[in-house]
């Protein structure tokens, strides 16, 4: 299972550290940046990813958007890339 992390930071004063802060602990807990502001995480089950989601709301913004989308192994397998090739990170994982 996967757990996608979401960032919409915004043009706030002061939300810029908030958004580094959130970014290093889910570099630092083991997420891989997939885009500038999409993070991903394996995780073995449910009851997992809703660990992480409590640890997330932990550290999360005062401002802006955090969504997190969990899904399943079949699920994202189904990703279709219209151009360019998976990161090596994410090469790694399959």
């Amino acid at each position: 299972m996967r757990l996608i992390a979401i960032l919409s930071p915004t043009d706030k004063w002061g939300t810029k550290t908030e958004y580094t802060k959130l970014r290093k602990f889910l570099l630092k807990d083991g997420y891989i940046r997939i885009a500038p502001e999409v993070f991903m995480h394996v995780v073995q089950n449910r009851k997992a990813s809703e660990k992480h989601y409590r640890r997330i709301d932990e550290v999360k913004p005062k401002t802006g958007v955090v969504r997190l989308l969990r899904l399943t192994e079949r699920q994202y397998n189904n990703i279709y890339m219209v151009i360019g090739e998976p990161d090596y990170q994410e090469k790694k994982l399959e």
